[in-house]
């Protein structure tokens, strides 16, 4: 048995399974919004987000945590708030996966 092969076959594995949960992520309409609002302003606040969004706090929160975890957004500790933005190459290389 060739053990390189087997090597090699579980970290692209996990890169997959690491992309179908981003895009699971992705396909969520709450992310979305977060995600537009991102682009066209590159760093927010949770009020920010709360308020252009017009979510729900507590789904607010629970969206951001699930896209921190994912990689998806950068979180920044602020002394007044936290500072969300997009993970530009997260998304690049989940695109790239893709096709």
């Amino acid at each position: 048995m060739n053990t390189s092969m087997k090597s090699r076959f579980f970290p692209d594995g996990e890169k997959v399974t690491n992309a179908i949960t981003i895009l699971e992520v992705l396909c969520h309409p709450e992310t979305a919004a977060v995600l537009g609002f991102l682009k066209e302003w590159p760093e927010s606040t949770w009020v920010d987000l709360l308020i252009h969004t017009k979510m729900d706090a507590d789904l607010l929160h629970d969206r951001l945590e699930v896209m921190h975890r994912a990689g998806l957004i950068h979180k920044r500790k602020d002394s007044y708030s936290p500072m969300f933005s997009v993970s530009q190459s997260k998304l690049k290389k989940v695109s790239a996966l893709v096709r």
